[in-house]
């Protein structure tokens, strides 16, 4: 657990999620070059990515050493969490058939970090939890769940921001219905009854590429857009709205907490609709290789 002083000032954190960074499937880079140009002139606190790091992390590991590489531009210090197209999905709901286990795991920590932790900025704990595990049945599983409530419950004073991938539900949260869009059922309640008991003030997550607030028993869940593609139809279906690319600016300011959603205007929203409804997932996209142009002389 790291720890960072200074709680007199506002305090900001940017959360970033799914940028899906690839040498080889260099689709969505240059939406990122904008994000750190972005981060160079606010200066941030703390920088926390939400997962999705790569874009195809499960079966390219080089995908996570690229996507690291990338997130070690930043001008701020980084917390990353893994996403499904990181490390994988939980065996019984793995939408991509490729499920978590020992070998991803592995690849995650030794590339990129930690699965869990807990950071101390000002008067906030900060807990980030990796979604993938839960409803996993992995040791892991039990692990981190116990480390989720020995961190709320040693916190003291201090508030408590939890950040993960994916959303805990849709809609309803006793959806009992299998899922890849959330964290599946069996593993649902334990995380949501554990926040609320602790008072947790905010979720934010991402993962479903929209932007989205909602409530639930005195909880604040966020849902962060991406900067890699989007889906207009099926969010306009979903939720009657259209996404952008971006990111939130988290201001905590003693106990206050708010965000603010930025969308950049040299960010473009790339709609992948028409290619994962007939091909189910990005992941199976051609490769599109990283060019970088230098200028020639004249």
């Amino acid at each position: 657990m790291t720890t960072a002083q200074g709680a007199d000032r506002p305090l900001r954190v940017v959360q970033v999620s799914d940028t899906h960074l690839s040498e080889t499937h260099a689709y969505f880079i240059d939406n990122f070059d904008v994000f750190v140009d972005e981060m160079q002139a606010l200066k941030p606190d703390l920088i926390v990515h939400t997962g999705d790091i790569s874009f195809n992390g499960p079966l390219r590991p080089a995908d996570l050493a690229f996507a690291k590489a990338q997130l070690d531009r930043l001008p701020a210090p980084v917390l990353t969490l893994a996403g499904n197209h990181d490390i994988g999905e939980a065996p019984p709901f793995s939408r991509l058939d490729q499920p978590i286990d020992a070998a991803r795991m592995e690849a995650w920590t030794t590339t990129v970090g930690p699965m869990w932790w807990s950071h101390d900025l000002g008067r906030w704990r900060l807990i980030g939890l990796d979604s993938a595990l839960m409803a996993s049945g992995l040791a892991e599983e039990a692990a981190q769940l116990a480390f989720l409530r020995d961190q709320l419950a040693s916190r003291g004073p201090r508030q408590a921001m939890v950040f993960m991938h994916m959303p805990p539900f849709e809609t309803d949260a006793k959806d009992e219905r299998p899922t890849t869009s959330c964290v599946p059922h069996p593993a649902r309640r334990a995380l949501l009854e554990t926040c609320r008991d602790a008072g947790v003030k905010v979720i934010a997550c991402g993962h479903l590429h929209v932007y989205r607030r909602i409530r639930y028993q005195g909880m604040g869940i966020v849902w962060a857009p991406p900067t890699a593609m989007v889906h207009f139809e099926r969010q306009w279906r979903k939720w009657r709205r259209w996404s952008r690319p971006g990111y939130l600016v988290w201001t905590l300011d003693g106990g206050k907490i708010r965000h603010d959603l930025v969308e950049p205007r040299m960010m473009i929203a790339q709609d992948t609709s028409r290619w994962t409804d007939v091909g189910g997932t990005t992941t199976n996209m051609p490769p599109r290789p990283l060019r970088r142009h230098s200028a020639e002389p004249a």
